[in-house]
């Protein structure tokens, strides 16, 4: 089971994989629309999608539309991350029963949204870094927003 992340800003598909990667979760990052078609049809353990609304290569929403062609039951546990989404974007999110997080948001909506896709009661506690040089440990839920 993975969860297709798709977004165009480096650090913050990073900081996105590392977190839910953190707690348990499988993630398959994709920095683009192209990228993710690919993934979408190489790929049947997608258990949710999570996409930015404004991509270099093309809309996270046409994505999204593209996605309920081919795997209507992806698209069914799509939701998106934007820093702005105007009228138009958000009443076709509506249409396909989207969710929306707003940045900055939560680490812990985040995380609330991936095990409701997995079908995840409880979210794990982070699992310490197993890398001697890595960067600082990521934190805890509630205790950080993206």
């Amino acid at each position: 089971m993975a969860i297709l992340h798709v977004e165009d800003q480096a650090v913050i598909r990073e900081v996105v994989k590392r977190a839910l990667e953190a707690h348990g979760f499988s993630v398959v990052s994709a920095e683009g629309v192209a990228a993710a078609k690919a993934v979408v049809m190489e790929r049947n353990d997608l258990t949710g999608a999570l996409m930015d609304i404004r991509l270099r290569d093309g809309s996270g929403v046409d994505l999204c539309e593209w996605i309920a062609v081919h795997r209507p039951g992806l698209a069914a546990h799509s939701a998106f991350v934007t820093g702005s989404a105007d009228a138009e974007a958000r009443g076709r999110l509506a249409k396909l029963g989207c969710r929306v997080l707003s940045k900055p948001f939560e680490i812990a909506e985040l995380l609330q949204i991936a095990a409701d896709w997995e079908g995840v009661a409880d979210v794990q506690p982070p699992r310490p870094s197993r890398e001697p040089n890595s960067a600082a440990p990521l934190p805890t839920l509630g205790e950080a927003s993206i």
